[in-house]
This record gives structure tokens, C-alpha cells and sequence, in this order.
């Protein structure tokens, strides 16, 4: 049996899915299989994902459409591997990633899954702003979950027997894998490594775009629930407004967002000091970093405003305690890396524009 199964499910992309299933070819770390689940596509999917000829590369399909949650469960179900990892159909695996994740996991036996930061690419795999770096510790993420999903799906790994019975529920169409990182941390702990594991195609026709409200209203459910086992009830405006601190955007912000934001995160951790649901220090970074996006939507239409609350709120202290002095020592090194990495890339063509 290999030691990861790599679980790779797929819907009607043809165009792309050879490519993930290359990269996952090109690993440093060679004890793994591919499990793609075809989950019903009426296009050349399946046969291009099988066009390798590698043996580790079996298919899973399924007659019809079943959706994500079943899709993901199949490829949970078919797997052999002692860890489970996750590749979306239009991402790109950098070489190094299982073989780091393997690592991690294996010498750190409490972990129970793992996820990392990723980069961003066009449709045709070219490089596109800025890496996504996640919060990495158990102690943010935890909670973390009350606003966002913290860990990218595309970069999961974890332990098998642990993902197989945490499952993804068909009444979670989307925020699947959010509803998951819920219910894997009350009794588990995860994780997310500070170097770069994928590159993540951004295109217009991701969930968060074409189902907006399904996964708001699901979000409602799941934030709600949290926000009352920390002892808060919120209105329905609260909770609405809460929702949208995980990914506000300047443009449909009320003018009255940052007073009831400021006001509102200084709340949650009170209420923590109340209920003792989440880490002290994790929940006052969580709490900063919320109010940071928060801020910065701002700033884009009322910069001197967003700037001047961003500084003067005891909020912003947050990035002074462990977990924010942590992440912003790990976010650095990512990011000078990436510049590295893309002056490397440029090197040639620079030489060529000196000399001419």
C-alpha cells in the first residue's frame, strides 16, 4: 500500500486536470497513488487524467453528478494510503509538497491534518499576485473558523483514519470543507506549514462567485452555531455583518462597518475570557487580522479613515503576541521567497534586456 493517497476529484475539466495530475507526477516524494473520482463529467476528463499511464493513477467515477461532498467521500472511501491528501482538478502541486507534509506529519504525531499557503495563477498556469498565507497555528485557527475556512483545501493532508471518519456532509453542498475543520477541532488539532504546497487557478467560475448567497446562507448555520457556543446570540445583522469580516469588500461596506467592527471583535474576546472556548492569544490575533481586512477594504475608498482606526485600535496589539510575532516571521520568509523565486525566473530575460 502507499503511504499517501492523493485524492483528486473532477467535474467536466478537461482543459486542466491533465496538468494536475502532471505535477503530482513530477513529486519529489514517489510513495503515493491518485485517486481521481469523475464525478459524472460529460467531457474528456476522466480519460485525460488516466492519459500518464502511471499504475499509481486509478478512477473512481460516478454515473451522475453527486457534488462535491460525494466526491470528496468517494475518494475518502477508495483510499489506501496511512495519510489522505486533497488536489482540486485546476490546481498545480509544487514538487515538494507531499514530501514536506509527510515529514511534518510524521514527526508530529498530535497533528491531525495539515494544509500550507499557496500561490496564485492564471487559467493558463502564469503567475498572478500575491500568495494566499493562511494563519498556521492550532491555537488561530480554531478561531478562525468563526469568520473564514482558515485551511486551503487543496493543500490538505492528514491522517487517514481521522479524515475517514470526519466526513463531508451532503447538507453542506458548499462550505463542506469548512463545516469539516469544524468538527475535526473539537477533539483534534491541525495545522497549516509556512511554505508555498500549491499554485491555485483563479477563474471566474469558483464557488465563492457562482453560488454567493448558498454559501452565505450555509455560513450563517455554521458561524451561528460557533458564535453561540461562545456564549454570544447575534442579531441577524450581527451575524451578517460578521460573516462579511471574513472577506469584506470595500465597495459594499456601510459607512457605519469599522465602529461596529472595532466594537464587535473587542466583544468576541471578552466573551472568551467568559466562556474559555478558544486561546487567549489565538483569538486576539484572529481578532487583529480580521480587523486588518477590515481596515484595508476601507482604505480603498477612505484611506486616511481605514489607516487611522487600523493604528489607533488595541486591536492591531494582536500581531504583537506570539501567534502574530509567529506569523509575521513565517509570512516574511514566504514572501521573499516568492520574490526570489520570480527574480530567478526573470533572470534570463533581464540578461537578454541588459545586453541589448
Amino acid at each position: 500500500m502507499p503511504l499517501v493517497s492523493v485524492v483528486v476529484p473532477v467535474h467536466n475539466r478537461a482543459d486542466v486536470v491533465g496538468d494536475a495530475i502532471a505535477s503530482l507526477m513530477q513529486q519529489s516524494f514517489g510513495d503515493f497513488e491518485v485517486i481521481v473520482v469523475d464525478d459524472g463529467s460529460t467531457d474528456q476528463s476522466a480519460e485525460i487524467a488516466l492519459r500518464s499511464g502511471d499504475r499509481r493513477v486509478r478512477l473512481v467515477r460516478h454515473e451522475r453528478n453527486l457534488g462535491i461532498p460525494a466526491a470528496r467521500n468517494s475518494g475518502l472511501d477508495a483510499a489506501t494510503g496511512a495519510f489522505i491528501a486533497w488536489l482540486d482538478s485546476d490546481d498545480l502541486a509544487r514538487p515538494g509538497r507531499l514530501a514536506e507534509q509527510v515529514r511534518f506529519l510524521s514527526a508530529h504525531p498530535d497533528t491531525a491534518a495539515l494544509g500550507a499557503c499557496s500561490g496564485r495563477v492564471d487559467w493558463q498556469g502564469r503567475p498572478k499576485g500575491r500568495p494566499r498565507v493562511p494563519l498556521f497555528t492550532h491555537e488561530a485557527l480554531g478561531p478562525a473558523l468563526m469568520f473564514r475556512t482558515p485551511m486551503i483545501q487543496s493543500t490538505l493532508m492528514g491522517r487517514a483514519e481521522i479524515l475517514q471518519s470526519c466526513r463531508y456532509r451532503s447538507e453542506y453542498p458548499v462550505c463542506e470543507d469548512l463545516d469539516m475543520y469544524i468538527r475535526l477541532t473539537r477533539s483534534h488539532r491541525i495545522a497549516n506549514l509556512p511554505f508555498i504546497a500549491v499554485d491555485r487557478r483563479l477563474h471566474p467560475n469558483q464557488v465563492t462567485e457562482t453560488r454567493a448567497a448558498l454559501v452565505r446562507d450555509r455560513k450563517r448555520t455554521l458561524v451561528g452555531d460557533q458564535l453561540r457556543h461562545l456564549g454570544i446570540d447575534p442579531t441577524a445583522d450581527d451575524l451578517d455583518r460578521h460573516i462579511t469580516l471574513g472577506r469584506p469588500k470595500g465597495g459594499e461596506l456601510p459607512s457605519d462597518f469599522l465602529p461596529w467592527a472595532e466594537h464587535w471583535l473587542r466583544g468576541l474576546s471578552q466573551a472568551n475570557q467568559l466562556a474559555n472556548v478558544y486561546d487567549a492569544a489565538g483569538l486576539e490575533f484572529t481578532c487583529a487580522t480580521m480587523w486588518l481586512l477590515a481596515c484595508r477594504a476601507v482604505a480603498g475608498r477612505q484611506r486616511d479613515e481605514g489607516l487611522r482606526r487600523l493604528l489607533r485600535s488595541p486591536l492591531a496589539r494582536g500581531y504583537l503576541n506570539r501567534e502574530g510575532r509567529g506569523w509575521l516571521r513565517n509570512a516574511a520568509s514566504i514572501f521573499c521567497g516568492q520574490a526570489l523565486n520570480w527574480n530567478a525566473r526573470r533572470a534570463p530575460e533581464l540578461r537578454r534586456t541588459v545586453k541589448g
